[in-house]
């Protein structure tokens, strides 16, 4: 989400406006919900105390307390009110400039609102309005409060933006620069990436150690541990499983579950380009009426010859557009478009379904005809129903023989000894149960273990040598331990630590030589097709991006990202020219090569043009109105006319808890028109 509103620097404060006034109307609209809060919140919520005043306009901690309530509790307090200022900030500056909207406007965006709307011609009801306004924000005076902060925030931003325009030359290059594509061939040189080509001396780490050597302090207690080790996988193979045993499985799985999944029928169309998909999805609309002249239903031939002729999937359409196989219900990923299939009846054609490949960047348009439900009879279900009951049986068997093995060790106080007893009922050998650990303390990672706060738990009351904990589960087992050795917190010797002291050593150096690197990178290779030798030759890959458009992330996962400065030189590049000079983009260089240049089409631009004037003009308008109510925030707060009671809003912090993932927003079913 930041990361997209990092991409709008035009709109994003606009945005946030917009946000700010709709907070107004949910202050009142969620009222009503607060009664169901606890003694200590309700409390803040009828609080008359002041928590802000904005020139002579104040905001109580009762009203912030109700939004904070009305949202959840997920977004902070300090960004409600700041919120909540600058729709105050509106509502003065409509009130100084003769702007606010009156009551008969009041009056008629309400009778406007699709929830009050007449049906079969019947007048306005206006007890019905009054209980609305009642229910969702306790007086109809707020309601409406709400309704004309609205209106006159609308009337404001008409009367300060008016005069605004732009020119058709700067909304052509906008245009150019949005839909001009790039297939990419670059280097990213990141510290973690250039750290993996570093191979430091035993010397150089010696040293760098010995400077460090406070950095390496072991602060807690060390304990090395001798277990032992019951893999339950290794115990459920000497299980016996019956066909039987799997044939009472079977019957207790529902009817409606005993199958594979459902047949399908696909025809794809594929989105190119951003400005292709209202042409291609008339196109799949037109589709898809042509399936359905004769009915809602669609025989598999009759969509088979659609799929010949008119899907751009030729995997699936050589074969008159059906599945490889049948389609089953994922919740790992929802927003599978063959998902779909299973929410229809068979012979059932989809409406156009768009959808996005995250992972190859590809827009297309489906459209689906859903088969028979494929039975899974006794025998498909058997290879997964034995692995299934296998696994409980053995889980059970495990807990049971790694108990009897917890109290022999208890008893005998040896671990080899234990394992040579038990190796046959675990269908192990002694040499594979018996492990052990270096010297570890809470937090390490542990070798065949990994970070397992279970494996501290389990360890935590063993003190003394010999002492012998009870078992514990830990990756594909059990594991039962024994105290060898306890180390009290030291100084660290070099051996022991010395995979850190390289990591941290690495990535020291790399940060130091990451600019250089790129800037050599750079300088070796004389074009775009050269970066991989380039690249390679300082241990590091280059990576190819196909389709790239400006405003896109360059890269994958977690690290990709961009910038203007990046974006410019980019745009700059020509077919074969790569950037000559690195461009630093949060912690990584980039050195990027344009492999292939495809320019916006101008016909294209001819026939957005109006649209795209538009889309500008509001941009532009969003910024001016956004700068001016900046300035006058500004002022206010230079001549002290805002003032926040940080008692107060300290109390209010203690009920937010900071979530981006909701935003504020009009109660369901209210809209406000356009004016």
């Amino acid at each position: 989400m930041l990361k997209f509103f990092s991409r709008l620097e035009r709109t994003r404060n606009f945005i946030i406006l917009v946000f700010a006034l709709l907070l107004v109307v949910s202050m009142v609209f969620f009222g009503a919900q607060i009664y169901n809060s606890t003694p200590d919140k309700t409390a803040s919520v009828r609080s008359t105390d002041m928590l802000a005043d904005v020139g002579g306009e104040e905001i109580t901690t009762g009203e912030m307390a109700t939004i904070l309530e009305s949202r959840g509790g997920k977004l902070p307090a300090k960004f409600l009110l700041k919120s909540i200022i600058d729709a105050r900030i509106m509502r003065l500056e409509a009130k100084r400039l003769g702007l606010v909207a009156s009551d008969a406007e009041v009056a008629s965006a309400i009778r406007k609102a699709p929830q009050f709307q007449p049906t079969d011609g019947k007048p306005f009801d206006q007890k019905a309005y009054e209980q609305f306004a009642l229910d969702n924000s306790g007086s109809i005076s707020g309601f409406e409060q709400s309704v004309r902060d609205q209106l006159s925030a609308q009337k404001l931003e008409a009367y300060l933006t008016s005069g605004v325009t732009v020119g058709e030359e700067e909304v052509l290059k906008d245009y150019q620069r949005k839909n001009t594509k790039f297939d990419l061939s670059y280097v990213s040189v990141s510290s973690t990436d250039l750290a993996q080509a570093i191979k430091p001396t035993d010397d150089e780490l010696k040293s760098y150690f010995e400077k460090n050597k406070q950095s390496y302090y072991i602060s807690l207690p060390q304990k090395k541990i001798r277990y032992l080790f019951l893999n339950t996988s290794k115990l459920g193979e000497k299980l016996t499983i019956s066909d039987a045993d799997l044939k009472a499985e079977y019957d207790k799985i529902p009817a409606d579950k005993r199958t594979k999944g459902v047949e399908g029928q696909e025809i794809v169309l594929r989105v190119p380009r951003p400005e292709d998909e209202a042409g291609q999805m008339e196109k799949a609309n037109a589709i898809v009426a042509q399936a359905r002249k004769d009915g809602a239903a669609i025989s598999a031939e009759a969509f088979g010859e659609l799929a010949k002729g008119r899907s751009e999937n030729p995997a699936t359409a050589k074969n008159g557009g059906k599945l490889s196989g049948p389609v089953k219900e994922n919740p790992a990923n929802p927003n599978d478009p063959y998902q779909e299939l299973l929410k229809m009846q068979p012979g059932q054609g989809s409406e156009p379904i768009s959808y996005k490949d995250p992972v190859n960047h590809q827009d297309r348009i489906f459209i689906l005809r859903r088969g028979e439900t494929v039975a899974k009879t006794f025998e498909d279900a058997k290879k997964e129903l034995d692995i299934s009951l296998r696994n409980r049986r053995a889980d059970t068997a495990a807990l049971q023989l790694s108990q009897k093995m917890n109290d022999r060790l208890k008893e005998v106080k040896d671990v080899q000894k234990v394992a040579d007893e038990f190796a046959g009922q675990a269908n192990m050998s002694p040499k594979d149960m018996v492990r052990e650990t270096g010297f570890i303390k809470p937090g390490d990672n542990i070798e065949e273990v990994g970070v397992s706060p279970d494996f501290e738990q389990g360890i935590a009351n063993l003190n003394n040598p010999g002492d012998v904990g009870d078992k514990f589960r830990i990756k594909n087992g059990f594991a039962i331990p024994t105290l060898v050795e306890q180390r009290q917190p030291r100084d660290a010797d070099f051996a022991e630590v010395k995979d850190k002291v390289a990591e941290a050593y690495k990535l020291e150096q790399a940060r130091t030589r990451m600019e250089e690197v790129a800037k050599q990178i750079a300088a070796a290779a004389n074009g775009a097709a050269d970066l991989t030798a380039a690249a390679t030759s300082k241990g590091l890959k280059a990576q190819e991006q196909k389709s790239y458009i400006l405003g896109s992330p360059l890269g994958t996962g977690p690290s990709a990202s961009t910038s203007s400065a990046l974006e410019d030189a980019i745009y700059d590049l020509k077919n074969g020219e790569l950037t000559k000079t690195p461009v630093k983009v949060n912690d990584n260089w980039y050195v990027v090569g344009v492999t292939k240049r495809e320019d916006a089409n101008p016909q294209d631009f001819a026939k957005q043009r109006d649209q795209l004037v538009d889309t500008m003009l509001t941009e532009r308008r969003g910024q001016v109105f956004t700068d001016y109510l900046a300035a006058v925030r500004r002022q206010m707060e230079e001549k002290k006319q805002i003032k926040i009671n940080q008692d107060e809003l300290a109390k209010l912090e203690e009920m937010s808890k900071p979530d981006d993932s909701e935003m504020p927003g009009l109660p369901p079913g209210f809209e406000f028109p356009t004016q």
